[in-house]
C-alpha cells in the first residue's frame, strides 16, 4: 500500500520532472548586433529554480546561445539578477548577493564585437 501511495504522489506532485524554463527578459544592445535574454528555471526536489542570462548576436537562432551567467538559490525570484547595456561594449549585471552563482563569465567568447561583463552583488 506505501508504495502505490508514494508512485501517486510522484505522479500528482511531478517532484522529478525536468525544469521549465521562463523567458524573463530580452534585449538588443543600442546598435541592434547582439541581444541578451535572461531566464527563469523551475526547481524540482532535486534542484532550486534558477536565472541564467545568455548572449547571441541579434537575429540569430536563439539556440546557439552562450551562457554567460547562472545564479540559483530556493527563495529566488526575477527581481533577484537584473541586466542594463551600461555603454556599447559592456553589460552590467546586478544580483542579490545571497544567491548562489554557478556561471559568470567575464567576456563573450562568441559574440562579435565582444561585451565585457561587470557584475554587482547588493
Amino acid at each position: 500500500m506505501a508504495i502505490i501511495g508514494f508512485f501517486v504522489f510522484m505522479s500528482n506532485f511531478e517532484i522529478f520532472d525536468e525544469p521549465t524554463e521562463t523567458k524573463l527578459k530580452t534585449e538588443c544592445d543600442y546598435e541592434g548586433l547582439r541581444k541578451i535574454k535572461m531566464t527563469q528555471e523551475s526547481g524540482n526536489a532535486t534542484a532550486n529554480r534558477s536565472i541564467l542570462i545568455y548572449a547571441t548576436d541579434c537575429g540569430i537562432d536563439e539556440q546557439n546561445s552562450e551562457l554567460i551567467f547562472v545564479a540559483s538559490a530556493g527563495f529566488i525570484k526575477p527581481k533577484d539578477v537584473e541586466f542594463e547595456w551600461k555603454n556599447f561594449d559592456t553589460l552590467t549585471i546586478r544580483y542579490n548577493k545571497k544567491l548562489e552563482i554557478f556561471e559568470q563569465k567575464k567576456e563573450s567568447e562568441s559574440v562579435n564585437p565582444k561585451i565585457t561583463f561587470e557584475y554587482i552583488a547588493e
